[in-house]
């Protein structure tokens, strides 16, 4: 009877760590991988310049999307930013902006976001807490977005407006906003398609 007894305890343990393994292996499963549409996908900015507004966007850029919303707190999502690839339209804002006081895209080429926790807020409203490194200095960041999925296609949309001088965009020229905005809202638009 003890034996009878031990073979069922041994199997019941058994089977309750093959099903631990099994949640184990779902969890880990949940951060569902996204491939973005670059074609329409867009990372814009804009701002003000003695009193005349500028737009611009960034032309290169890449990002690692690993998301369940029935899990946000699984998500891996990474960002890498071309700041050399910014453009306005205009010249001069154009040839200004990868120079030393500015983005100093000669020393320091990428713009990185990597987003540490992101929490739904209602609906399809979420926030992504991350670090933005510009400039080699990182910052925490966070970002109000918004998702919708339709099959296996999902659209991303998300504005935040950041200090530029947080990384010392401009200290050198323009610290106190004199001639440009220290608010540069940034907006996030992103098609992705599930792998």
């Amino acid at each position: 009877m003890t034996t009878d007894f031990s073979w069922h305890g041994a199997r019941l343990l058994l089977a309750a760590g093959l099903g631990l393994a099994s949640l184990g292996a779902a969890t880990v499963a949940e951060a569902r991988p996204w491939a973005v549409d670059a074609k329409r996908s867009a990372i814009t900015f804009s701002g003000q310049h003695v009193g005349k507004t500028f737009k611009g966007r960034f032309e290169a850029w890449q990002a690692s999307i690993d998301f369940d919303p029935a899990k946000p707190e699984a998500a891996k999502v990474a960002v890498t930013i071309d700041l050399a690839s910014a453009k306005t339209g205009e010249a001069m804002y154009d040839k200004t902006l990868p120079t030393a006081d500015w983005f100093d895209a000669a020393k320091v080429r990428q713009a990185k976001f990597t987003a540490t926790k992101i929490t739904k807020t209602g609906g399809n409203a979420y926030v992504a807490d991350g670090t933005l490194a510009i400039r080699g200095k990182a910052v925490p960041v966070k970002l109000p977005f918004t998702l919708n999925i339709t099959g296996n296609t999902a659209t991303m949309d998300g504005k935040v407006t950041l200090t530029r001088t947080a990384w010392g965009i401009g200290g050198g020229s323009d610290a106190k906003g004199e001639w440009v905005s220290l608010q540069i809202p940034v907006q996030v638009h992103v098609v992705a398609t599930a792998k």
